[in-house]
């Protein structure tokens, strides 16, 4: 680096500055621009009074007008290279010095912000033997916390070249009270990297990483948007070919010395994700160690529940079963992650993320519960293993939902397990229109294997939901269906409860099922007699309470021609 003025440096600078009235400042010695600027200040060099602001401006333009070893030398405490150093009388005194070299920091090309601080880091003498480096604190400072980061990157670069200040700059920028964004850090790790300077990304990275591992996340969203603060969001959308962080978090964990920091900062990194793809989030689910993953874990679960659910959820959708079964071993000697254990089991059973192949085959499921044995699980494991298989009814076929409540071995659990079967049923056959013969299966099934109480949770679940917002428009004629399939495959005691169970419930039942219901009964493929159907109508519609109602649905069997049943509803108030 020279001593160069303006727009002579290397890689240009801003133009020669107006020095209309000034252009003395430009030619003058050092000493007599010193003095001429105090006279200036003190209204001693002319009538019109003492004139700060013009001293100041007059700092500004021999800031970006004069040679960096000029500057150098006018400074209060410069000892320059090159020449003698100048009288204190004829440098500037410690306020106009910091000013005059942070215009020149600010305001000239980066390259000679490099070369000022480099010179006068050397002139402080580097810090060595406990001196302070005041005036290079202030330049560095500047450059770092103000000029954009393709400047600092040039900035970075030219003193590594002279061996000037960079590990001073890093620590600056990356400090919390710097001011710079996660963004202005992920822009300066990419450009750092273009620059030729991959150990100072490192450590850039690195530093960034430790500040938020000491001071938690350094977002300010009072000020900017969210996304920009995000340190996850903003590498992924710099350079999203690549996999800046999880890089970086795998080399860390293989460090012993640098996984219970890893674990942390990894957590805190996730903890501060806003709007940005979760890429974090699904490498410590789907790569990392089930160690890794409980303890990362165990730091969001009270901060961030959600991102311990997602990074469960991948986590959960790992083929091999030794792995799952160790993830769940782990899990559940967690003391914060234990009460979730039957959430992770869920999400294995769905096979994780979005169970886009699940649910897994019972098969599967099986071979789980041996390697859970093998590996010396807790009972407790596979007591909810099977739990999490027989509730998962998406997917699953209803023969199979019987033969997964039979591998339920309490008979309490079994309880509330049929009679969440049950509601989940209810919601897919009633809500989402699944075929009506998974219901009918499962009965069926449950029925074979004396599981009368099942039996009776599922029936009346079905006639009645306990959730609301399971019967839409048509669920009777659904019923109705599913009734005359029992009937058909012998079921007709089955069939004959869930109608009656269907029919009296005034609350729920309007006329149009009641003859949506009969419709049905009536046609060719019902087994169901002439005489029970009848006798099903007065035990049923025939002793509701509303008066109003009970005749509607007489009038409007009528209407479609269904008098035998008309006339039931109306003998029954005999």
């Amino acid at each position: 680096m020279s001593g160069s003025l303006p727009g002579e440096a290397a890689g240009g600078g801003p133009e020669r500055p107006s020095t209309l009235g000034y252009g003395w400042v430009t030619t003058c010695s050092i000493e007599s621009f010193v003095r001429r600027m105090q006279a200036i200040r003190l209204g001693a060099a002319n009538d019109d009074g003492a004139q700060p602001a013009t001293a100041i401006r007059l700092l500004h333009v021999f800031a970006v007008s004069r040679s960096i070893d000029d500057l150098l030398t006018a400074a209060s405490t410069s000892m320059p290279a090159a020449g003698p150093a100048l009288p204190a009388r004829d440098r500037l005194n410690y306020w106009d010095s910091v000013n005059m070299l942070a215009t020149a920091a600010l305001c000239r090309s980066a390259e000679q912000a490099a070369e000022l601080a480099c010179k006068q880091w050397e002139a402080e003498g580097r810090g060595a033997a406990g001196r302070g480096t005041p005036l290079t604190d202030g330049i560095v400072h500047d450059v770092a916390c103000q000029r954009t980061a393709p400047d600092v990157a040039v900035f970075v670069r030219e003193c590594r070249r002279a061996q000037g200040p960079v590990d001073k700059t890093l620590r600056v920028f990356t400090r919390p009270s710097s001011g710079r964004t996660n963004l202005d850090k992920a822009l300066l790790y990419i450009l750092l990297r273009d620059q030729g300077c991959d150990p100072e990304a490192g450590k850039l990275l690195l530093q960034t990483l430790s500040t938020i591992d000491r001071h938690g996340s350094t977002q300010a969203a009072d000020t900017d948007p969210a996304e920009f603060h995000d340190l996850v969001g903003a590498l992924y959308q710099l350079s999203p070919a690549e996999q800046i962080l999880e890089n970086w978090v795998d080399a860390q964990l293989a460090d012993p010395e640098q996984v219970i920091t890893t674990r942390r900062i990894v957590a805190r990194l996730i903890a501060s994700e806003t709007g940005s793809p979760d890429t974090l989030v699904e490498h410590v689910g789907a790569r990392l160690s089930r160690h890794d993953i409980v303890e990362i874990c165990g730091q969001l679960a009270t901060e961030r529940p959600e991102k311990c659910d997602e990074i469960r959820r991948h986590a959960a959708a790992r083929s091999s079963n030794d792995e799952l079964a160790e993830l769940v071993i782990a899990w559940h000697r967690s003391q914060i992650l234990t009460r979730t254990t039957k959430d992770l089991l869920a999400d294995v059973v769905a096979a994780g993320v979005g169970g886009a192949t699940g649910p897994r085959p019972r098969s599967r499921v099986a071979d789980l519960d041996k390697v859970l044995a093998n590996f010396n699980a807790e009972a407790e494991c596979r007591r909810l293993l099977w739990i999490a298989a027989a509730e998962q009814v998406e997917g699953r076929s209803g023969i199979e939902l019987a033969e997964l409540l039979g591998r339920v071995e309490r008979t309490s659990d079994r309880y509330r397990v049929a009679r969440r079967t049950a509601g989940k049923l209810t919601a897919h056959v009633l809500g989402d229109g699944a075929d009506p013969a998974l219901f009918v299966d499962y009965v069926t099934r449950l029925r074979v294997d004396g599981r009368s109480d099942a039996v009776f949770l599922a029936l009346k679940e079905l006639a009645d939901p306990s959730d609301p917002g399971s019967w839409s428009e048509g669920s009777a004629l659904v019923i109705a269906e599913i009734a005359v399939r029992l009937y058909a495959r012998d079921a007709g005691r089955d069939g004959w409860d869930l109608l009656e169970r269907c029919l009296e419930n005034e609350q729920r039942i309007s006329h149009q099922d009641v003859a949506a219901v009969v419709a049905r009964l009536r046609e060719p493929d019902s087994t169901l007699p002439a005489d029970r159907r009848l006798f099903l109508l007065r035990a049923t519609v025939g002793r509701w309470a509303d008066t109003h109602a009970r005749e509607n649905a007489v009038e409007l069997l009528r209407e479609k021609g269904y008098d035998p049943e008309a006339a039931e509803v109306v003998r029954s108030l005999r």
